[in-house]
């Protein structure tokens, strides 16, 4: 009899071929209250669920998981799910690691570049009739200040995997990189010729910020009205983390007064955004709605991540990319092997 296997989120991992070959079963069941999850994944063997999941995963909600013996979160971002519950019911969280991680650099980088050359302003006055000399007086509004990137200095703030994959791509660029992160060891700045900092060093001395730090409760609105306040006026504010790193409307409030000079922001707060949002109403934001972890090459890996983890248990082996090993001695007492 194959193991059940039941996604409540999306699509994106809703792969039947992929299930099968593990010896399992896909129910997709989009969920949205707490009850609905419970009734559609009390008696699974396994769970896939992601930031997208309208209902966390509760303590509650895993005390009812009869079954199951994994949780998989199919992006970077499992805090929707309560790890501390699911490791005192011996069930082994798991998220497909770095499947997006030079995505994210990337796109950190186009952002920054489209705020330092003011690419989508340029887009737009053409947009308008805008070309050439009879439109100097126009073209001349969006330019000034524009700055040369070579010799600018980079803040990044959180230096995990992918503040370290952005170090080389703005250095090709000429930039120079410092980076503030407490819990990262001393070498790994030296390694990649980045010097560490405080945060309010960084905030004073920086062209250009890019958060990339994990949201926890520590760094929730890291980044407030003082923090802001410090930044130069000619600086641009990166968010392709999470929205709740930063204050938004202290952001707001910066980007409104001129406190600093614009933002490339993938995230915003509730993962949805108005058209009648205050940031919408601003020039200098631009927003790309959590795009930076997609490829072509990102989806796949979502997929083939999703089922080795949960191949992987099924099999009696422990997942990869485990985020709660801890949950080991209470796995072991409740379903034997693993």
């Amino acid at each position: 009899m194959p193991f059940k296997v039941v996604i409540t989120v999306h699509h994106l991992a809703g792969d039947e071929e992929e299930c099968r070959k593990i010896g399992g079963e896909l129910f997709t069941i989009p969920c949205y209250t707490e009850d609905e999850v419970i009734a559609a994944t009390h008696d699974a063997d396994a769970v896939i669920t992601g930031m997208e999941c309208l209902v966390p995963y509760t303590r509650k909600v895993i005390s009812k998981l009869e079954k199951c013996k994994i949780i998989h979160n199919i992006g970077a971002g499992y805090e929707r799910i309560d790890v501390p519950a699911a490791t005192d019911y011996g069930i082994c969280v798991s998220f497909p690691g770095d499947y997006c991680t030079e995505e994210v650099a990337e796109h950190t980088m186009a952002l920054l570049l489209a705020c330092a050359r003011r690419i989508l302003r340029l887009d737009k006055a053409v947009r308008q009739g805008n070309w050439g000399f009879p439109a100097r007086h126009e073209m001349t509004e969006i330019w000034s200040p524009i700055f040369r990137l070579k010799g600018q200095t980079l803040g990044v703030i959180g230096f995990g995997r992918i503040g370290r994959l952005i170090v080389p791509k703005a250095k090709g660029f000429g930039l120079r990189v410092i980076a503030h992160d407490p819990y990262v060891p001393s070498n790994l700045f030296k390694k990649l010729g980045v010097e560490s900092v405080t945060l309010d060093h960084l905030l004073r001395e920086s062209d250009y910020i890019s958060v990339n730090a994990a949201l926890t409760d520590e760094s929730h609105h890291l980044l407030g009205i003082e923090q802001f306040r410090k930044m130069k006026p000619t600086a641009y504010f990166i968010n392709c983390a999470r929205a709740e790193l930063a204050d938004e409307e202290a952001l707001y409030t910066a980007l409104a007064n001129g406190y600093i000079a614009g933002a490339g922001l993938d995230m915003v707060k509730g993962e949805a955004i108005s058209l009648d949002h205050p940031l919408l109403k601003l020039e200098n934001v631009i927003f790309t709605a959590h795009s930076a972890w997609y490829s072509e090459h990102s989806i796949a890996e979502i997929k083939r991540r999703a089922y080795e983890n949960i191949g992987r248990v099924f099999r009696g082996e422990w997942p990869k990319w485990f985020i709660n090993p801890e949950a080991k001695e209470k796995f072991l007492e409740r379903w034997g092997k693993a």
